[in-house]
């Protein structure tokens, strides 16, 4: 569609462009002035043989064997008939019609008239050159475009692979992945929690680097619903406030990241509870998360773990920023969205 467009548009700017010339030739040179209906008929002459030209340019360049001789003996045909066809329409045709490019009924000097039609044969194949070259060139770009593209999809995907193994990696070697993976819930609605959050966990690798608001959202509560089963209703505290209309993409799997950094390195129990803070407007997303930081070993720093939410984050076209704090033995991470920036 765009490329029968682009097409479209160029032809239309050729016979534009040679009415203009026909017109301002005719205003500076001619001392009788040429009617208005042959001028529109010249310059679509100049538009037909330059487009039957252009085609079969087309069908030479990407054409198999066979069709690069026809097209070549489609031209060598339109060229010697030329002489002949505009004769006959010059002279015959559209007098028939009305439109009188000359007053006699056959050219006066025939090797001058033989001349002027090549000239102008010769303009119809240079139109007929560039306008192939700029065809050319937009398809060249679209696929350059279509390649850039295709990149930064798999690389957007190879980051989320990153991401979903890590994360993986992460919440299976708990106790709480073990149960997602051995145990089998007698509640159909943590069941069915179960199914829908391993599924995501598959999913989101053959995704691009975004997802809506609210379905990152709904697994996120599907999320917390698992959490709160295993390790208590009061294990984890979560607040929400969420206004108005969402329509943005958030990088898939980064309302997680804090909740998973809990599983890694934090405590969690009825006594130490994680508090996740959710808000969420038109402006942006702003997202707390406070557990007790308990690494397995003394070795794990409170910056470990965080570069490829960082890299994640750095997909976006908005403004945002993780920001982390440990004070005693209190864990905090803030991940702010700002849509307006």
């Amino acid at each position: 569609m765009r490329k029968t467009l682009n097409l479209s548009c160029s032809y239309l700017f050729i016979f534009v462009f040679m009415l203009f010339i026909i017109w301002s030739a005719n205003q500076l040179w001619n001392s009788r002035a040429i009617p208005p209906l042959q001028i529109f008929t010249a310059a679509g002459l100049y538009t037909l043989y330059s487009y039957m030209i252009f085609r079969l340019i087309l069908l030479f360049w990407n054409g198999t064997g066979l069709q690069k001789l026809l097209s070549a003996g489609l031209y060598l045909l339109l060229t010697l008939t030329l002489f002949f066809f505009m004769r006959s329409l010059i002279y015959v045709l559209l007098p028939l019609i009305g439109i009188h490019f000359s007053r006699r009924t056959q050219p006066v000097q025939l090797p001058l008239f033989h001349f002027h039609m090549a000239v102008r044969y010769l303009v119809a194949n240079l139109l007929a050159g560039l306008s192939f070259w700029r065809y050319h060139a937009f398809l060249a770009k679209r696929q350059n475009d279509k390649l850039s593209r295709d990149l930064e999809i798999f690389r957007a995907r190879l980051l989320d692979m990153q991401y979903t193994s890590h994360f993986l990696r992460s919440v299976f070697v708990t106790s709480f992945g073990k149960v997602m993976i051995a145990g089998v819930p007698k509640n159909q609605r943590i069941k069915r929690d179960v199914m829908q959050f391993l599924a995501y966990l598959m999913r989101i690798e053959d995704m691009g680097q975004a997802q809506p608001f609210d379905l990152e959202l709904d697994e996120l509560h599907c999320f917390i619903r698992l959490l709160r089963f295993h390790y208590g209703e009061n294990a984890v505290s979560y607040q929400e406030r969420v206004a108005g209309q969402h329509d943005r993409a958030i990088p898939a799997g980064v309302l997680f990241f804090p909740l998973e950094n809990c599983l890694k390195h934090g405590k969690i129990d009825l006594d130490n509870p994680v508090e996740l803070q959710f808000i969420a407007d038109g402006s942006g997303i702003n997202l707390c998360c406070k557990n007790r930081w308990a690494p397995k070993h003394s070795g794990i720093s409170s910056e470990t773990g965080f570069t490829l939410l960082e890299a994640k984050l750095r997909q976006v076209d908005y403004k945002s920023s993780v920001e982390k704090l440990l004070q005693d033995d209190t864990f905090t991470v803030w991940i702010k969205l700002d849509f307006n920036k």
